[in-house]
């Protein structure tokens, strides 16, 4: 019976866990074996833990991926707005001048703020590019509308997702992270339950061989994907 190869992620890790006390549940021939009993309550609660704790850090890097997609329709706006600022059509190059000295006074730096900075910048910039003088110009410049209604579904969208990270936030004080928890859990796994399985193997195969063959599958499933991930 081999170990689970000690770089597997935290993931593989909580994979892992939750795979082997689902099966150890259902092998009702070794509930008595209290070696395994209580080994397998604290593998089953770690890996509930990584799981939670993965669940929390997802929270945490869907709000980045959002505020990158909104940096990102600060950045069209800015660029459209360089673009009507410097063109030689006349017609179009005052409106281009009047909306981006309205940029100018934030500029792309906002992206580098904190959250709340950055969100209060936002909600200033539009609604300076709100006013009834900028809207006569904003009507003028093809493709600033969109951008404009583009920063806004984004500015949403941001709120939206931090105000359901900071009430997760609040549910997770004083909870380990997901990282925190690997160490442990790997040692349970590694230290504890095989070199066990491997001795009772020997002393009652009849007993816990069926449970071992099914456990090594498992273990040996996640150990191929952590080698074909070092081959690449």
């Amino acid at each position: 019976m081999k170990k689970v190869i000690t770089s597997a992620r935290v993931t593989e890790l909580g994979d892992i866990a939750n795979r082997l006390s689902e099966l150890y549940k259902k092998t009702t021939a070794l509930q008595d074996d209290n070696f395994l009993s209580t080994h397998f309550s604290e593998l089953e609660k770690q890996g509930k833990a990584i799981t939670a704790a993965v669940k929390r850090d997802s929270v945490l890097s869907k709000l980045k991926e959002i505020d990158s997609r909104r940096d990102d329709a600060v950045r069209v706006l800015s660029k459209l707005l360089t673009g009507y600022e410097n063109i030689p059509e006349q017609t179009l190059k005052p409106h281009g001048e009047r909306l981006a000295a309205i940029f100018k006074k934030y500029g792309v730096g906002i992206t580098d703020e904190n959250y709340s900075s950055e969100s209060n910048l936002i909600e200033s910039l539009l609604a300076d590019f709100a006013t009834e003088e900028a809207v006569a110009s904003v009507s003028a410049l093809a493709g600033v509308s969109q951008a404009l209604d583009n920063l806004r579904k984004e500015q949403n969208v941001f709120a939206e997702a931090r105000a359901e990270y900071e009430k997760a936030r609040s549910e997770w004080e004083n909870q380990p992270t997901a990282t925190s928890l690997r160490k442990p859990l790997l040692e349970i796994v590694n230290k504890k339950i095989i070199p066990y399985l491997i001795a009772m193997q020997i002393a009652d195969n009849s007993k816990y061989g069926s449970f071992i063959s099914a456990a090594s599958k498992i273990i040996e499933s996640v150990n191929d994907v952590i080698r074909g991930r070092g081959k690449k």
